[in-house]
């Protein structure tokens, strides 16, 4: 059995109910399924001490609890980063220390509620001042479509921000929970929204690990090995991150056929791993790990195969310098898999999808405040016909002073009926 390594011990600072849901996923990681170990650390951070008392308690990761708003900030994003402001000294002072020995620390939040959303902004300045420049990127999940419109106008309000800022950040991960969603659905396994969402997190934990043990743990068949240093290089360049993975039956490959492994390499890079939509013409930079069942590496490396990998990302991402493919031999019987990371990229089009729909609910909300209000006006005609009948009610019974007055202060007997039958 192969001892795994990992080429960067990550930090995880995360913030929110979505965001530290993943960072302790990540956290609780093993190594391997030999080995136990869990190589990564997290920093928790929530106002809502229920949502932080939820988070399993591992020896790795550690809740801080906003102080003066265990009760959460209600989706206020304003109230999210004042309860940053007013907990700062304390957040400084335990990120140093927990985080002082990690290589590369992701920010993770979920957008679109109020303490996450609310504090990244100020999260990523911390770090920033804190000697963790160049140290760290941003790992950001996107609400889904129909969460209404509160979690997507924050959303857009912090992801406008960070790409006003995106050319002085580390890498961007963009999960897309709705594309997450869509898969899950077609692959047709039912599950609770709570278990779904946990099933998606550790998906996050286990690419993000699978990607810093390639780098280390492998011994190159080839020329070229991605190594640790140029992982990192990635993870410092700025701009979003697409991450891709593709898994082939190793006895369904004919080397002298690209077609039976080009079409699925390819539908994997395009739909990514996390989120898709991205122009990739953009790409900066880029790295294809394809790690082989070590029986067969001879006989599925050669010249031909590899040429046709470096071909199509020649023709997909145009304006690389270079396009080096590492390849690797493991022990993973019968099976292939292509890692394909691409960096420097703008935001996927699912941002742009997210500002079109939030733009139809504000015309909605619009239409809505600008609709008559029938029920009022059919109310208040009431109010004027009944004050009418009323006083000419009152004029009639009363207006012979000889009437006696009613008594108004005891209520008539709704069974007064009953006394006359006896």
């Amino acid at each position: 059995m192969l001892d795994m390594k990992i080429s960067l011990k990550y930090g995880f600072f995360g913030w929110g109910m979505g965001g530290t849901s993943i960072a302790v996923d990540c956290a609780d990681i093993p190594m391997s399924s030999a080995d136990p170990t869990r190589p990564y650390t997290a920093l928790l951070i929530n106002s809502n001490e229920i949502d932080l008392d939820k988070l399993p308690n591992l020896p790795n990761a550690k809740k801080l609890l906003l102080k003066g708003y265990g009760r959460g900030v209600g989706r206020d994003i304003v109230l999210g980063q004042k309860a940053f402001e007013d907990n700062k000294e304390m957040i400084t002072q335990e990120v140093i220390s927990y985080f002082r020995d990690r290589d590369f620390i992701f920010i993770s939040c979920g957008l679109g509620g109020g303490t996450g959303t609310g504090a990244i902004i100020e999260a990523i300045r911390l770090l920033h001042a804190s000697g963790f420049a160049g140290r760290f990127g941003l790992l950001l999940t996107l609400p889904r479509k129909n969460e209404g419109r509160k979690v997507l106008n924050n959303a857009l309000q912090r992801l406008q921000t960070i790409k006003q800022a995106m050319a002085g950040l580390g890498a961007i991960v963009v999960v897309d929970n709705e594309q997450l969603f869509q898969v899950g659905l077609a692959q047709e396994k039912p599950s609770s929204v709570e278990e779904f969402m946990k099933s998606c997190n550790r998906h996050i934990a286990k690419l993000l690990h699978e990607l810093n043990t390639v780098t280390s743990s492998y011994i190159p068949v080839g020329n070229y090995h991605f190594d640790a240093s140029e992982w990192l290089n990635m993870l410092r360049s700025s701009g979003c991150l697409h991450i891709a993975k593709c898994v082939l039956p190793i006895k369904d490959i004919d080397v002298s056929s690209p077609v039976t492994y080009m079409d699925k390499l390819k539908q994997s890079v395009l739909n990514g791993e996390l989120s898709t939509g991205y122009d990739l013409s953009d790409t900066a930079s880029s790295a294809v790990s394809i790690v082989a069942d070590q029986s067969y590496t001879n006989e599925l490396f050669t010249h031909a195969f590899v040429e046709e990998v470096q071909s199509f990302l020649q023709s997909t991402t145009p304006t690389l310098d270079e396009n080096p493919v590492a390849t690797y031999g493991a022990d993973q019987p019968g099976l292939v898999t292509i890692y394909t990371v691409l960096s420097g990229l703008n935001f996927p089009n699912s941002v742009g999808k997210l500002a079109e729909v939030q733009a139809d609910l504000e015309r909605r909300a619009e239409e809505r405040n600008q609709k008559p209000d029938v029920i009022a006006t059919a109310l208040a005609g009431f109010n004027k016909q009944v004050k009418k009948e009323t006083a000419d009610l009152e004029s009639l019974l009363f207006d012979d002073d000889s009437s006696p007055a009613p008594d108004r202060d005891t209520p008539k007997d709704p069974f007064d009926f009953l006394n006359e039958l006896k």
